[in-house]
């Protein structure tokens, strides 16, 4: 979508769900009376919508209504499956000025970010339709007067499976948990959250339109933290699987903003202008909160002054722009906020920002916090805050860099000159699994990886 196409500002909030059919309709699984989730506005605050929350024994409706829809979709010819997937796509691209106030207001992202994700999106649909017809063609579908015949194949997948939504990722987030496995004939729990409620009920509505079987895609919302990790333990119970996803969270209340950090070396022979063009948006962008975000950040001592001083700089400029800013909540502030007076009682070096100025003030806006470290002592690196957070490592050794990818999730940036048959058997066994050269990590699982997964009905994902 271009910005021509995209309006300079989206509509006022309160019609944003004016013309939304009935939640239930779409197929949110809430029977919890009186209990609903109220959805406002990121950034002005003002309500949006109340949705009827979901209660535990909503899990249990949904399952046995999906296993039920599952059947007559399991069925239905690869090609019906890819018919649906195309017009959903046809739908989605003709919808893009409704979903982009919904990215903004009810999700939070900033204009430049709510872009991107609809640009990823789209181009999300033909992969998975490229994937699927390379991978699943060779299954053959159930035919009753075969069953139970040595040799006969039902097919690949599992018959219910469970997703989430990342708030940083809204869209992305949703298909990917979503779509390769309605493409392996499965029925899909989705669990949202108050902040991608709106836009994943605008995806079930063009999902309903597009073809998709009543029943096959469900959503449970849960109305607070502690409801949240009652679904998702039930769901993990009665589903079959977990839909294959990047680096989903396990919604506990005590660390549900808490994550392993993303790594981002930059070497000797590293080119520093390409660094920190990736470093900055890695670090800020969406706030610092999706699982990609290379929060921790390795430079070698031979190049470390000329990009501290350029990331400072490119940090402050990024920041400058209100359309790159998404909303940070309250509670990714404080932990924050409270990680980087930590971090500095530790001995970290303030460079740019201070903790206090982490907090959102009403306009939704955040300054970014980056601290400097000489080296690390060798302890493990406490979860960082899912924040506009950069710590600054400076590394001498190659050992010490593989120390810091012990403490850090599976996305991991190396700017360099070497390749990348030197620099894979040196991560062996070390969480890195997503290694990207000279440039930034992005989130995200791609499909040909995910039907892969959904094919071995023996193992139970996640």
């Amino acid at each position: 979508m271009t910005s021509s196409s995209t309006p300079s500002a989206p509509p006022p909030p309160a019609q944003l769900c004016a013309d939304l059919p009935d939640p239930a309709a779409l197929g949110l699984v809430a029977s919890g009376g009186d209990d609903r989730a109220p959805v406002a506005s990121a950034f002005t605050g003002r309500r949006l919508a109340t949705i009827p929350a979901s209660v535990p024994t909503d899990v249990h409706r949904a399952v046995e209504r999906g296993r039920a829809a599952q059947q007559l979709w399991h069925t239905a010819p690869l090609s019906r499956r890819i018919g649906v997937l195309r017009e959903l796509r046809a739908r989605f691209r003709a919808e893009k000025a409704v979903l982009f106030p919904a990215l903004v207001h009810g999700c939070g992202l900033g204009s430049v970010d709510a872009i991107t994700e609809l640009h990823t999106a789209d181009r999300y649909f033909p992969a998975c339709e490229a994937a699927a017809r390379a991978h699943l063609r060779r299954y053959r579908l159930p035919r009753p007067h075969l069953t139970g015949r040595p040799g006969a194949r039902s097919g690949p997948g599992h018959a219910v499976v469970t997703s989430c939504t990342d708030d940083a990722r809204p869209l992305m987030s949703l298909l990917e948990g979503a779509l390769p496995a309605l493409l392996c004939g499965s029925a899909v729990v989705t669990r949202l959250s108050t902040r991608t409620a709106v836009a994943a009920l605008r995806m079930a509505q063009h999902a309903r339109a597009a073809g998709l079987p009543d029943g096959v895609w469900q959503f449970v919302l849960p109305g607070n933290p502690a409801a949240t990790w009652a679904l998702h333990a039930l769901l993990a119970e009665h589903t079959d699987a977990r839909a294959p996803q990047c680096c989903p969270a396990t919604p506990r209340p005590e660390d549900e903003t808490l994550a392993p950090p993303g790594l981002l070396v930059v070497r000797h022979d590293a080119s520093v202008a390409a660094a920190v063009r990736a470093a900055v948006p890695s670090c800020f962008g969406r706030a610092g909160r999706p699982c990609a975000a290379t929060s921790l950040i390795a430079v070698h001592q031979s190049t470390w002054s000329p990009f501290e001083t350029a990331f400072t700089r490119a940090a402050l400029h990024y920041a400058a722009h209100p359309a790159s800013r998404t909303a940070l909540p309250v509670i990714n502030a404080e932990r924050g906020a409270a990680w980087a007076q930590a971090a500095r009682a530790c001995g970290a070096r303030p460079v740019l920002g201070h903790p206090q100025r982490l907090a959102p003030r009403p306009d939704a806006l955040w300054h970014p916090v980056v601290l400097a470290a000489s080296r690390w002592d060798g302890a493990p690196i406490p979860p960082v805050p899912r924040a506009p957070l950069a710590l600054l490592v400076r590394y001498t050794a190659w050992p010490e860099v593989l120390e810091l990818a012990r403490h850090a999730n599976r996305h991991l940036a190396m700017f360099t000159r070497l390749r990348f048959s030197q620099l894979l058997p040196q991560f062996a066994g070390l969480p890195a699994e997503h290694l990207t050269l000279n440039d930034a990590p992005r989130s995200g699982l791609p499909p040909r990886q995910a039907l892969q997964a959904l094919q071995r009905p023996s193992a139970r994902l996640g």
